[in-house]
């Protein structure tokens, strides 16, 4: 039987913009989807020899995205940090890791760039937990970088 390699957790890490750039964890944000799209415009043609036969699809592709999206606890102490972030190009690195009995998880690749802070939500819930959530959108090309 042969059973995927899967990701247990990911875990944003922002830089600091310095050099050698220093990445830290944003902490309380547990939950972490990617979602990449390719964006395009349809064109129809038609088989030139076959000129009676419906036109088939062409896509052009105009685009690549890349959206991040992570939600967790509301932590007060990514607030001062999110507020610089917002609306402003600066990198990020996502590892994507595997329960392995450590405390940091086995690393089984990084996704890095730079990405724009979009959104930043907060929910703050006096009868039960409180949230918060991101959405950073690509600006640019990303790398994606298996673990050795």
């Amino acid at each position: 039987m042969s059973l995927p390699n899967e990701a247990d957790f990911a875990v944003i890490k922002i830089g600091d913009g310095e050099t050698p750039e220093v990445f830290s964890i944003v902490c309380g944000i547990e939950n972490v989807s990617l979602n990449k799209a390719a964006a395009s415009n349809d064109r129809y043609r038609r088989d030139c020899t076959k000129l009676g036969k419906p036109a088939v699809r062409k896509n052009i592709v105009t685009g690549k995205s890349l959206t991040i999206t992570g939600s967790g606890a509301a932590n007060v102490d990514n607030i001062a940090d999110f507020e610089a972030a917002l609306g402003v190009s600066t990198n990020y690195q996502i590892e994507l890791r595997q329960y392995d009995g450590t405390d940091a998880g086995a690393l089984m690749g990084t996704v890095a760039g730079a990405f724009v802070l979009v959104a930043d939500n907060t929910t703050l819930n006096s009868n039960a937990d409180s949230t918060g959530e991101i959405t950073l959108n690509n600006e640019g090309a990303w790398t994606y970088t298996e673990a050795p």
